[in-house]
């Protein structure tokens, strides 16, 4: 039997190879133009990201908005699935950037917290996610990407980026 500072280390340790290797599918090899103008905007998103019929390896829920000024606010919180069962696993952060246009929704979130804590305190923030879904239209499935984590100050705006896995829920964007 596994000890639960073991058991720990193998949860972060397994959370950390599925979002590197999803940042490694989904990164490109430029980093986002920046947005040109800003609008009001919102964005909803809640469900999953599933690489196969069945095998899910995030829940998303992020709830977002961009006022006129452009000031954006909002959270985001990703919890790793084993299959379609949510783990303990999870990251959070606030979104700092949120692009919309049509079916298309990316923002981009500074990692702040985890569970387990395992991020000193001295880190939150370093590192960013973005996140693109594209709503399926005509009866088209929707699609998510991710990209990150990289350096926060990597990011230069938050243009959608691809999206080459299934999302199996729900995208409201404004």
């Amino acid at each position: 039997m596994m000890s639960h500072p073991t058991i720990r280390r193998t949860l972060v340790v397994a959370a950390t190879a599925v979002l590197g290797a999803t940042a490694l599918v989904t990164a490109p090899a430029v980093s986002a133009a920046p947005m040109t103008a800003e609008k009001p905007a919102a964005l909803v998103v809640s469900g999953d990201m599933a690489v196969a019929p069945g095998v899910h390896l995030l829940r998303i829920e992020a709830i977002g908005a961009r006022t006129a000024d452009g000031k954006t606010m909002g959270t985001y919180r990703a919890t790793v699935l084993d299959g379609m069962n949510p783990t303990p696993i999870q990251v959070r952060g606030p979104i700092t950037c949120l692009y919309t246009a049509g079916n298309t929704a990316s923002l981009i979130y500074p990692i702040t917290a985890t569970t387990p804590d395992v991020l000193p305190a001295a880190a939150r923030g370093a590192a960013a996610v973005q996140i693109t879904v594209r709503k399926g239209v005509s009866g088209a499935p929707s699609h998510v990407g991710i990209m990150g984590p990289m350096a926060t100050s990597s990011f230069d705006g938050c243009r959608p980026a691809m999206t080459p896995f299934v999302f199996d829920g729900m995208i409201g964007i404004k």
